[in-house]
């Protein structure tokens, strides 16, 4: 018996060491292997990933191919061992990464992700608990020196011989090439995809995320010339405005607010459940004697900040690359025409706002693309009161918008951004005291973590209620535009939805101005234009657009050609200049400023205005995170005294230590 076990081993090495001197075979074997382990983790089963290999097999080779190419470079180095273990190492990650992420959210891994990963850093406790937090370091450190530990030990090969592994690197290119252009020209792989969790699904990760890599930007139109463009603009100023406020001619000049409401959805459309009261009452009034409809967002689940591009900038996501955000790409470095920019012709100030971090999305830099004058996050705002997973509660946005309107004594245009009911949804009750509970469930929804989220809506709605209220005391006139970002993070089926799809949420608009109730279902990157035509506004090469669009045949086409032209191309539509400059973003829609510093008893009171729990003290450029916030007026340093000279200054500082920005500086002279 042992004789036949070891005469079987002997074999078996024998066969796999010919295999592994066979070189192309065991490249397509190792490839084969790692699509199937990578297609198993993003599905989160062995037999889904086999299915995966069975329904859909093209997309399955080709996605053989792609890791083909990357094993097809170890040839190039003597160390073929390690290399080989590198390249199976990152496929696997990128494979655990999306196994892990896909438990907290709906949409799958893309390149663009790991440019959020910083953004990630302030919402990581939401998702993970430290055991959690801690298993990761620890898997990772031990990869990384177990690596460290193949690279010192595992032996190199024999010298390269680069004609022979060029060939096999060029050959593995040009298989991927001309599959690319088979498959995509068949319609077996896809180019554009509406909805990017169906995308993974069909055509496998590899692909999908590969395709996330390159794919970036908005296409150039084949037919992108200045005479084409300059076509587009000329049909557009030939249009004759057919909306006007109230049938009039004149433009009307309102305060204008739009709040973004964070995964915000009217649940009464969802079958089969019940409510022991309405947990958007507020919304559900208001839709009844506003202007409402159908909303279509980008994405679903997440992508807050896709949503607000769309609104903001009146173009849309279908045509930018694979999963890309804009804000962490082009409007990294470019301005973008926007609804503010218009608006400012007309003597508005914009403002933004946000009870979240400053920095996620980047907001603290794309803002100032986008033409906002000032902008209002979580580390400016007092008395900032958590729900139970640790987001802002949206009560509080109502003071902020006041503030931002008051700020100025012409129009504004505020840009709200709410958080409360934001993912990760409990699966524990975390308040036993909810005021409203749920009857029936859904499949594959947690009936806990949905009836937590119901009641975090339910205080959303409330905000709504107060701010529609607090608006209507005012004696300005005010257009106040009401919308969800997307869908909640819940694996919601469409035939879960008695009205909708998966990629629609609601808008409502609320006016003191008269304005006739007119319901349309509308695109995201429709719906300021729209309002805006209401108002008698037109001006703006995308807003013309929009509100042309029901008799311009060619509006896709248009979209598409304007969208590139304004923020990759040459600004032909402008006459070769974009008429407009990033903005000096203001940080707070009030000035933090010092008045004084004064020693007394050990300790060092700073006097000014403005402070928040967030304002750090700095002394000579060092920030003192041990700041004690006394009152917006007053901050404290324990156990410290200024020299004379000593400069003094506040900023504002998010929870992972980053400035966002700082005050004017106070020279102590000594008391």
């Amino acid at each position: 018996m042992q004789t036949s076990l070891k005469n079987l081993k002997q074999r078996a090495g024998s066969a796999v060491q010919k295999l592994i001197q066979h070189k192309v075979l065991f490249a397509i074997l190792i490839s084969f292997v790692l699509n199937l382990t990578l297609e198993s983790l993003c599905r989160r089963s062995l037999l889904k990933g086999l299915q995966f290999l069975v329904d859909a097999p093209m997309p399955f080779i080709y996605g053989m191919g792609i890791i083909l190419l990357t094993v097809s470079l170890v040839g190039l180095v003597r160390r073929r061992r390690f290399a080989l273990l590198l390249i199976s190492i990152f496929w696997i990650a990128l494979g655990v990464v999306e196994c892990v992420l896909m438990s907290f959210r709906i949409t799958p891994l893309t390149a663009v992700d790991f440019r959020l990963i910083f953004s990630v850093f302030s919402i990581l406790d939401v998702y993970l608990n430290p055991f959690q937090v801690v298993l990761i370091v620890l898997v990772t450190l031990a990869v990384l020196a177990a690596l460290v530990v193949a690279f010192l030990k595992l032996p190199l090969s024999e010298p390269v011989d680069y004609l022979r592994s060029g060939f096999g690197c060029v050959a593995a290119g040009l298989y991927v090439w001309g599959t690319t252009v088979l498959f995509t020209s068949t319609g077996i792989l896809a180019t554009q995809f509406d909805n990017l969790g169906n995308a993974y699904n069909a055509y496998g990760f590899t692909y999908c995320f590969s395709t996330s890599l390159f794919d970036r930007g908005i296409t150039q139109p084949e037919d992108y010339s200045p005479e084409e463009v300059g076509t587009v603009v000329e049909e557009l100023d030939q249009e004759e405005p057919d909306s006007t406020a109230s049938g009039t001619e004149t433009k009307v000049m309102p305060n204008i607010v739009a709040v973004q409401l964070e995964s915000f959805m009217d649940v009464k459309y969802l079958k089969g459940l019940t409510y022991s009261q309405d947990p958007v009452p507020n919304f559900t009034a208001l839709k009844e004697f506003c202007s409402t409809g159908l909303l279509s967002v980008p994405s679903i689940g997440a992508g807050t900040a896709n949503t607000e591009f769309e609104i903001l900038s009146g173009m849309s996501l279908d045509y930018f690359g694979t999963g890309e955000y804009p804000y962490e790409t082009i409007l990294q470095s470019n301005v973008c025409e926007s609804v503010n920019y218009a608006l400012k012709e007309e003597g508005y100030a914009c403002h933004a706002i946000h009870n979240h971090t400053g920095t996620f999305y980047d907001r603290n830099k794309v803002y100032a693309n986008l033409g906002f004058d000032t902008f209002t996050s979580v580390e400016y705002m007092l008395r900032v009161e958590r729900n139970p997973l640790g987001w802002a509660k949206d009560a509080l946005l109502t003071e902020e918008i006041l503030k931002a309107l008051d700020s100025t004594p012409g129009q504004d245009m505020v840009y709200t951004v709410s958080v409360q009911p934001h993912g990760k949804y409990p699966t524990e009750v975390l308040d036993p005291n909810q005021p409203i509970s749920v009857a029936g469930e859904l499949e594959g929804i947690n009936p806990i973590s949905f009836e937590y989220y119901v009641n975090q809506i339910y205080e959303t709605d409330a905000f709504v209620g107060q701010l529609v209220q607090a608006l209507a005391e005012r004696d300005e006139p005010t257009v106040l535009i009401l919308f969800g970002d997307h869908l909640p993070n819940f694996a919601i089926q469409p035939e879960y939805l008695s009205k909708g799809d998966l990629l629609q949420t609601e808008y409502v608009i609320w006016n003191n101005l008269g304005l006739p109730k007119e319901d349309e279902d509308l695109e995201a990157y429709q719906l300021m234009a729209t309002v805006l035509g209401q108002l008698g506004y037109h001006d703006g090469m995308l807003t013309k657009l929009h509100q042309d669009r029901d008799t311009n045949p060619d509006y896709q086409e248009d979209l598409q050609m304007l969208g590139y032209d304004l923020l990759y191309g040459d600004y032909y539509a402008y006459d070769g200049r974009l008429p407009y400059e990033p903005t000096d973003l203001q940080m707070g829609v009030l000035p933090i400023t010092v008045k004084r510093a004064d020693n007394l008893h050990d300790e060092l009171y700073v006097t000014g205005q403005n402070f928040t729990e967030c304002s750090q003290i700095s002394i000579n450029g060092k920030l003192r995170s041990d700041t004690i916030f006394i009152n917006s007026s007053t901050l404290m340093l324990p156990a410290t005294t200024l020299e004379p000279l000593d400069v003094v200054a506040v900023s504002q500082v998010t929870a992972q230590g980053e400035a966002l920005s700082q005050s004017n500086q106070f020279t102590y002279v000594g008391s």
